[in-house]
């Protein structure tokens, strides 16, 4: 007994999109999971392993967003720390601007949107996204093969 399939292109353009779909979602979702990890090793540290906030500004533009080819899939909420409304704004606005820097790739872009994050980081000693770009570097292969381990075994599920 055999099954006839009666457009075995179109069954095949079907499965390689779905597959392809598949594949953009985990990477979107490690590539979140990795931003939101970030975040709390920049944000939730006290003033003496960072910096003291005086406004919040500084910590509230703090946040991520994740880009494929140009355009942002997903961003943090950029959430307002003490009375730091301006920095969440300035801390998304800045983030917008990255896009056309990631036209032909995936990407996570941490940020600190205020002005004068480098000026914190390197002209008082303190550290603002240092540490946790090194650390990400070092994540990054383990949450890509997370991506693909996770984008397999649903693909799997397709064709088996």
């Amino acid at each position: 007994m055999g099954v006839e399939c009666t457009n075995p292109q179109g069954f095949l353009d079907n499965l390689f999109a779905r597959m392809q779909e598949i594949i953009r979602e985990e990477f979107i979702r490690a590539f979140s999971y990795l931003g939101e990890q970030c975040i709390k090793k920049v944000r939730d540290r006290p003033g003496d392993a960072s910096w003291f906030d005086q406004t919040g500004n500084l910590r509230s533009s703090i946040g991520y967003g994740v880009f494929e080819d140009g355009r942002k899939t997903i961003q943090s909420a950029f959430e307002s720390v003490l009375k730091g409304a301006q920095g969440s704004a300035i801390g998304r606005k800045e983030l917008d601007k990255l896009a056309g820097m990631y036209s032909d790739t995936f990407a996570l872009v941490v940020i600190a949107g205020m002005e004068y994050a480098d000026y914190v980081e390197a002209m008082n000693n303190k550290d603002v996204l240092a540490t946790t770009e090194i650390w990400a570097r070092r994540e990054m292969s383990r949450y890509v093969i997370m991506a693909i381990t996770r984008a397999e075994r649903r693909i799997n599920k397709l064709i088996i």
